[in-house]
């Protein structure tokens, strides 16, 4: 039965690594087959997917300082993860862990999960290594494998257990779960009734602004698709170019998304260094060629200002609808405006730490000199994330907040016994 459930957690392994390295591979095996592009070899082939895929994990590619032609290439890092397919691999991740929710040797399934991974970014990080491009050891075997751990496990605790005909619950899987409801039991008293509402409104935000953000592009993509057809012509790519390209700008889609969040809050994005792209300033320079980056304004507007107000709405009216969540932090809090101040810091905390996750993970570089930022300063997003939505979110407190007028009978009860 051990060495069953070591034989299920590897394969839950592979299942990722073939979902996100395989199908990768097959594309540009594909391209070298039918394109037979000039000094490109099966061994090229395994190099540039095995860099795709610990890029994916966010492993950051190193390129040493070379010539093009005439031009001298400084040194440079590659760290901008296509988020589109790191959620795919995350997902995978994920739903192996939650096959493995059921498992009766949970432990032994994890260590077959886990030495099977390890032994695939060992390999592919050796392989990714040339002359001209490499990756740091330790960051290419650790990152990929950490992250693998964490999303396993997480699988694998949350939610019911699916269980197998011949299995039953793993005991390891409930002391874990145990101890973390335990721990949110510990919690101050001030603090354990903000959790619920706080984790929710701010993440409510965090999604309505998303939202936005996803729709605005596709109207964008959509008003200039003429533009991005003729930057495609541009590139005189073949059907298996164009394939490549667009499947590159779908894996960056999350990326723009998370930018337009930044742009949302007034921060604004860059796309190369000096370069600004926010509701009050739009400033472009030379720019990659994405047929996508096509969309993008290229100049300022005025009416750009209104739409720093998607936060500020989005902050007030899920504090309002959070209303439901709030009868411990209602019992709990004396005054209304202690609790509406509560709420709000906390719901602006939630929403400030989820911007700053998806404006660090977003951002990034792609080349030297003004490529070396493509982005936002993940930091400045979460302050004025934190600011905008606490402000909206106290004022909507007042309401959905306010404590519940005092219990006579406890009172009573109380005193009688004093």
């Amino acid at each position: 039965m051990r060495i069953r459930a070591f034989a299920r957690g590897a394969l839950g392994a592979a299942f990722v690594v073939a979902l996100g390295f395989v199908s990768i591979f097959a594309l540009n095996v594909a391209i070298w087959l039918v394109e037979q592009t000039q000094g490109s070899t099966f061994q090229t082939v395994i190099q540039d997917t095995s860099r795709t895929w610990l890029g994916a994990h966010g492993v950051p590619l190193h390129f040493k300082a070379s010539k093009l032609g005439s031009l001298k290439v400084p040194a440079y890092v590659f760290d901008l993860i296509p988020l589109g397919f790191s959620i795919l691999i995350g997902w995978a991740m994920y739903k192996s862990g939650r096959k493995l929710s059921g498992e009766k040797y949970l432990g032994f399934s994890w260590v077959g999960a886990i030495a099977a991974y390890l032994l695939v970014a060992v390999f592919l990080t050796s392989t990714a290594v040339t002359k001209t491009v490499y990756v740091i050891q330790w960051q290419g075997v650790f990152i990929p494998t950490a992250l693998f751990i964490a999303l396993l496990i997480i699988g694998s605790v949350a939610g019911y257990p699916i269980l197998f005909e011949d299995s039953e619950p793993s005991s390891l899987r409930e002391r874990i779960r145990n101890f973390f409801i335990d721990l949110t039991g510990r919690l101050p008293w001030a603090l354990k009734p903000l959790v619920a509402p706080a984790l929710r409104a701010g993440t409510a935000v965090v999604a309505a602004m998303t939202a936005v953000s996803a729709i605005m592009i596709s109207i964008l993509l959509t008003l200039n698709w003429i533009e991005i057809v003729k930057l495609y012509q541009s590139l005189q790519l073949t059907f298996l170019g164009t394939l490549t390209v667009s499947s590159g700008q779908l894996a960056l889609m999350p990326n723009l998304i998370a930018f337009v969040n930044s742009w949302l809050t007034g921060v604004g994005f860059s796309v190369g260094q000096g370069s600004l792209v926010s509701p009050l300033v739009t400033e472009l320079g030379p720019l990659p060629a994405i047929p996508m980056l096509a969309a993008l304004p290229v100049s300022s507007n005025s009416f750009g200002v209104v739409f720093i107000l998607v936060p500020l709405l989005a902050a007030f009216l899920a504090t309002l609808l959070v209303k439901s969540h709030t009868a411990e932090l209602r019992f709990n809090y004396a005054s209304t405006t202690s609790a509406a101040i509560s709420l709000g810091l906390a719901i602006g905390s939630v929403a400030a730490v989820e911007m700053w996750i998806l404006a660090d993970f977003a951002s990034g570089s792609i080349g030297p000199g003004r490529m070396t930022l493509i982005g936002t300063n993940p930091w400045i997003v979460a302050g004025v994330t934190f600011i905008e939505v606490s402000i909206a979110s106290i004022l909507a407190a007042f309401f959905s907040a306010r404590p519940d007028s005092a219990d006579t009978e406890l009172i009573k009860k109380v005193r009688a016994v004093k």
